[in-house]
């Protein structure tokens, strides 16, 4: 009992002892003849680790280069425009009525579909338009889908989100 209680000690200490090494990754990609070199803070389990062959999903690569100059991907906020097409401050239906136009536009409609709760209203908006004439494209497109919609459809200046 007393050698197994041992034993379990000098392995966490052990283990302990690995948390705070430092290794230096030198990576080298050639199929893609970049070289990556960096400091990091990792968790060896055992020193043999230290010329461990990593492969990974070239997006990682390029994240890694990316960031190594500075550049920012994803998506990001810019002023845009979005087709709005529901707006009430009704504060026992509006809620309702929004989600239930969601969920009527999501079967049908290939744009992003904002529901938004900007108190006393809630609004229902699509899409993300660079330009005002490229909604007025969209909602065109939708009010031919959607005739109810046309007269509570309109163009609305927004924040958007763009994938660059």
């Amino acid at each position: 009992m007393h050698m197994r209680g041992f034993v379990v000690v000098l392995l966490l200490c052990i283990g302990l002892s690995c948390f705070s090494q430092e290794m230096v990754v030198d990576s080298t990609f050639v199929d893609d003849s970049v070289v990556v070199e960096d400091t990091l803070q990792v968790v060896l389990l055992t020193d043999v680790m230290e010329n461990a062959i990593v492969h990974q999903d070239s997006t990682i690569r390029q994240l890694m280069i990316d960031k190594q100059m500075g550049i920012q991907r994803g998506k990001v906020e810019v002023d845009g425009f979005r087709v709005q097409v529901y707006s009430s401050n009704q504060q026992k239906t509006a809620k309702n009525e929004a989600l239930l136009l969601q969920q009527k536009l999501e079967k049908s409609v290939n744009k992003t579909i904002y529901t938004i709760s900007e108190p006393p209203f809630w609004k229902v908006r699509l899409g993300d338009f660079q330009t005002r004439e490229e909604a007025v494209v969209y909602k065109n497109e939708l009010i031919v889908q959607f005739p109810e919609l046309q007269s509570s459809a309109y163009i609305v200046p927004d924040k958007i989100i763009i994938v660059n």
